[in-house]
């Protein structure tokens, strides 16, 4: 099983199916618990994480199983016990958790219980624990459920000489639950079924537990008292477990069986789930809308659960007359399509067997802010058969091949339960698992496809719902958000194709990346954005950010109606009002209008410059920085973000970051040591470097995501940061560190900003450093020669030089400091462990996406993972962690080493930065193979086998010379063959996490870093 989490359930996909439908291995012609276990790893391919069995205890089998006569034993025709706890056991290895029966309303007749009540005398005990009357008039304003069947709520019992109280068949008297001993009893059931290893209790026909004159006997205030009785000893003694209340009520009455967060954990939306037919039937959203509308929040991490299909009918009871007569009209035209108050129908034929509306439905389940069941065989599309009775008719075998049977079971056909569908269109000849494994295009795979991402992400589960309103009433549209993640989800209802125009200027600069396909769409602008759908189709975009978490600012050429910041008389202050419009309105007009948080610090800078102040945005570990200048009584501001007045006073905010007086006023603080506070955090300016005379220049350096960066004098370099990093992970901590140990080959920190919050966490918000003037990186060395075929030995030696340069640095890294995160510390197995996992991690999430070019390296990519070894000769010690050619500097020949910033959590081992460097060299050379496809000068240079044969040299020698200049260090293995896998492990590595980082906010680097990993799976270049 995946690691525990309370919450498991939020995350789910269940499945659901009757034991007897599943699989038959005994040739009896029922399905039973050793066929369903046999059956596992076809659950798991298919990604469901939940099963939910129908009941499977001894009973007479009059309602399926409902009709319960011994809750803590199995069914002869399904099994054992010990095949229960067998299932269970192989479920959770495979991370399906198992969710059966707790059918707490009602017995079966044949139950000792019951027949002990009936032969006891009347106001006895026994007697008690079922509920009677003399007469049949009791409880009058109880409507009768089955009304095809039923005539009454009471049934004359002869034995007994009294009525009993039943609200389904009468064969299934109702429990007395204001009697502690029945509560008890269902409470050791419960116990039971637990302790064997059941991870869920769906509770049936939870709202009719107890009943009371004067009411309708539905929902009372004592049946949620029983509840909350059996939540507390469910958390007390399997805090893992969870409740699912089948409730077919109203939302309003529907969400009270959630309680405070202390009675079910999840509840069936059933108002939900016609409506989702009602509007693909009117091509129009309103019905979805409507309820949702009408749905009250809900506890804290309670869930909803949501359903196109089951084992019972397609309810209309909680609809209008009017609305049941449409639903009837469109999809059950004959009389035998309808049962009670509701259409005994399976999916695909209710959908008329149209792939179209079967997907959209499907996606319509998958990304709505519940967690979806799945009906038995309709991930393939089984049809039903409407000449079986009752219910029975969408409880048929399952379809897994053309062979007898269907693959159900080896028995003679008369033999079988029920008999399996054969009709031409549904029949298992034409639909069954076998083929539709084959066939990629099948219905079985794209749902494979669809959960495999929404598993993907947490936000389907967790996030919130947010409806949008277009004025094509034909197209649902919705955002989900959870985390920071954002996904939109547009479905077009029509038959027709649609367009839609959507409001989202609040993400303006992001990307819709087309989660199902990868596919990436034009940017979104602050004007409406368009999308075309085809009939009944949909797209889940993830709404993603610039990698480094920003986007660039989307603005009018007009100056915009902008808010006013109102501050004091007496200078820049920063009051609950002002704070309010720079959280809502500077902060996305400067920053974009990606999600930023709220801002937590505002420091005014008096001592430093009056008109600049300094705000911090945002919590946890996602902190941005952004510095404001004020400029007063000025003429209009075309790059203004907001007016600012103070009195009569008038003025404009402008982004601090884009002038060039800002860094130098920043320098002079931090020789100064200036220090700013308010009331929750502190800005202290800090002066690290030797001597220097203050700058009398300043000028914007090239363009870096996520920063600014200016030039004083043209020696120092100041980096203004938006995404501000905790210290430790900073430039500030390697460039601090290796000053002390000696190291030259990197440059020299002056200076630093740090922000400092209530929690003495540190943030750094600027940093100063020494410039390195007219440099070659050894990216662009290396490309240029490639491209013009000027290769001599000297590359050799280069790269020989690099490897003692950074053997050099990894020796200043590994040696004890006054910052602790450096030197040492042993290599553990866990720790080996521990990066095995994270990179099947890495490779399940990257699978799940569903790249098609993945699928077929994914098994080399996992057996290059497990060739990590188990124990490894060597320390740990933190390295430069984000090293590429392009961040080592040729200075007189001399390497220098910039863009420190390894995440202390990644601490890891110094050979990534050997395997990180050695990916370099293969990827320069590959996309220089590829740009000399188009480039008419190719012919000129070097040979597509030259370049890959000087790239090898090159790289070889780097290892070589890299291994003889570290083997002195403690995190070098002295076994060859584990330094060697240890590399092999950190380059694959490397490229699964840049796969992902793409996926998550980069799309356009997707390609590259695919091409990229599937390199890496075939070895290097």
């Amino acid at each position: 099983m995946p690691p525990d989490d309370r919450f498991w359930y939020r995350d789910a996909v269940v499945y659901q199916t009757h034991i007897k439908a599943f699989q038959d291995s005994n040739g009896d012609g029922v399905g039973d618990v050793r066929g369903l276990t046999s059956r596992l790893d076809y659950l798991a391919e298919l990604g469901v994480t939940a099963l939910w069995l129908l009941p499977f205890f001894p009973s007479p089998l009059r309602d399926d199983g409902y009709d319960i006569s011994n809750y803590t034993d199995v069914h002869p025709s399904y099994g054992t016990l010990e095949d229960v706890q067998r299932l269970v056991g192989e479920a959770h290895a495979r991370g399906i958790r198992v969710i059966a029966e707790l059918v707490v309303n009602h017995t079966s007749d044949q139950h000792p219980w019951f027949q002990r009540a009936r032969h006891a005398p009347s106001g006895s005990p026994e007697r008690a624990w079922y509920v009677w009357s003399d007469d049949d008039r009791a409880y009058a304003g109880t409507r009768i459920i089955f009304t095809d069947t039923e005539m009454s709520n009471w049934a004359w019992d002869p034995v007994a000489g009294q009525y009993y109280w039943h609200r389904f068949f009468s064969h299934q008297p109702d429990l007395n639950f204001e009697n502690p001993e029945v509560i008890r009893a269902i409470t050791d059931a419960m116990r039971f079924w637990s302790k064997i290893g059941i991870d869920g209790f769906r509770l049936d026909a939870v709202p009719y537990l107890c009943e009371r004159e004067g009411t309708n006997n539905e929902n009372l205030p004592e049946t949620h008292g029983v509840i909350k009785v059996l939540r507390a000893v469910l958390e007390e003694e399997f805090p893992d477990r969870i409740f699912l209340a089948e409730a077919n009520q109203w939302p309003e009455d529907l969400s009270s069986y959630f309680g405070d967060g202390d009675e079910c954990h999840m509840c069936f939306h059933f108002p939900l789930m016609p409506r989702l037919f009602m509007a693909v039937a009117d091509e129009d959203r309103y019905p979805v809308h409507d309820i949702l509308r009408q749905t009250p929040p809900i506890p804290e991490g309670c869930q909803w659960a949501v359903f196109l299909r089951n084992h019972d009918e397609l309810t209309l009871e909680m609809v209008s007359e009017r609305e049941r007569e449409r639903m009837n009209a469109v999809y059950a035209v004959e009389p035998k399509m309808r049962i009670n108050v509701g259409i005994r129908r399976r999916l695909a034929p209710l959908l008329e067997n149209d792939r179209r509306r079967i997907e959209l439905i499907n996606g319509l389940l998958m990304s709505m802010p519940r967690t979806p069941v799945i009906y038995y065989g309709d991930e393939i599309g089984m049809g039903d058969n409407l000449f079986l009775k009752d219910r029975d008719g969408v409880r048929t075998p399952m379809q897994w091949s053309p062979d007898r049977n269907g693959g159900f079971s080896l028995a003679e056909q008369v033999r079988l339960y029920a008999p399996v569908v054969t009709d031409p269109t549904y029949g298992y000849s034409a639909v069954n698992v076998e083929s539709q494994e084959r066939n990629s295009t099948s219905l079985l795979n794209w749902m494979r496809r669809i959960i495999a991402v929404r598993k993907a992400s947490t936000v389907f589960g967790r996030g919130t719902l947010t409806l949008l309103y277009p004025e094509n009433r034909r197209v649902l549209a919705y955002l989900r958000e959870h985390d920071g993640d954002t996904v939109l989800v547009a479905a077009n209802l029509a038959h027709t194709a649609q367009a839609v125009q959507l409001d989202l200027a609040q993400f303006a600069g992001r990307t819709p990346l087309e989660m199902l396909g990868s596919t990436a769409f034009p940017p979104i602008a602050t004007t409406p954005y368009t999308i075309t759908l085809a009939p009944y189709g949909f797209f889940w975009f993830s709404l993603v950010r610039d990698p480094h978490g920003t986007a660039a600012p989307i603005r009018s050429s007009a100056l915009p109606e902008l808010p006013t910041v109102v501050v004091p008389r007496g200078g820049v202050a920063f009051d609950a009002w002002a704070r309010a419009v720079i959280d809502g309105d500077v902060v996305p007009a400067a920053l974009g209008a990606a999600q930023h948080g709220h801002v937590i610090d505002a420091f005014v800078a008096d001592e430093i410059d009056p008109s600049l102040a300094f705000v911090v945005v945002g919590e946890g570990s996602n902190r941005t920085s952004l510095m404001l200048r004020f400029a007063w009584d000025s003429a209009i501001r075309e790059d203004a973000l907001a007016r600012a007045r103070s009195g009569p006073r008038e003025g404009w905010i402008a982004d601090a970051a884009l002038d060039s007086a800002t860094a130098l006023a920043i320098e002079r603080a931090m020789r100064a040591g200036t220090e700013l506070r308010d009331d929750d955090g502190r800005m202290t300016f800090v002066w690290e470097g030797d001597a220097r005379p203050e700058a009398s220049s300043s000028q914007r350096f090239g363009l870096a995501p996520g920063t600014q960066r200016w030039i004083l004098d043209d020696s120092r370099l100041v980096t203004l940061h938006r995404r501000i990093p905790r210290v430790q992970n900073s430039t500030v901590a390697f460039l601090r560190h290796l000053r002390e140990r000696g190291f030259e080959q990197a440059p020299q920190l002056f200076g630093s900003v740090l922000v400092s919050d209530r929690s003495g966490e540190t943030w750094v918000a600027v940093t100063s450093q020494s410039f390195i003037q007219n440099p070659t990186d050894i990216e662009a060395a290396l490309r240029e020669i490639l491209r013009t075929g000027t290769a001599d030995e000297r590359l050799i030696r280069t790269a020989q030089h690099v490897a003692d340069a950074l053997a050099a640095l990894h020796r200043a890294l590994s040696m004890p400091g006054s910052d602790p995160t450096f030197g040492t510390r042993p290599l553990t197995p866990d720790d080996l462990a521990g990066w095995r996992s994270a990179a099947h991690d890495d490779l399940t999430a990257i699978a799940a996406s569903g790249i098609a070019s993945i699928a077929d390296v994914r098994e080399r990519i996992a057996a290059a993972i497990d060739g990590l070894p188990a124990a490894v000769g060597a320390a740990s010690a933190r390295a430069h962690g984000r090293l590429t050619l392009s961040r080592v500097l040729l200075v007189d020949g001399l390497p220098v080493f910039v863009g420190f910033g390894e995440a202390l959590a990644r601490r890891s081992s110094p050979l990534k930065d050997v395997a990180l460097l050695a990916r370099s060299f293969d990827a320069v050379t590959r996309e220089t193979i590829q740009a000399s496809a188009f480039d008419p000068t190719a012919d000129r240079g070097m040979t597509r086998a030259t370049m890959l044969d000087l790239t090898a040299r090159v790289r070889e020698a780097f290892l070589a010379r890299y291994a003889a200049s570290a083997s002195d260090l403690a995190t070098m293995p002295s076994d060859p063959a584990q330094r060697d896998a240890l590399i092999r492990f950190f380059r694959l590595q490397s490229a699964l996490r840049d796969v992902r980082d793409a996926l998550a906010g980069h799309p356009s680097a997707l390609a590259g870093a695919v091409d990229a990993l599937r390199a890496e799976a075939d070895g290097p270049l």
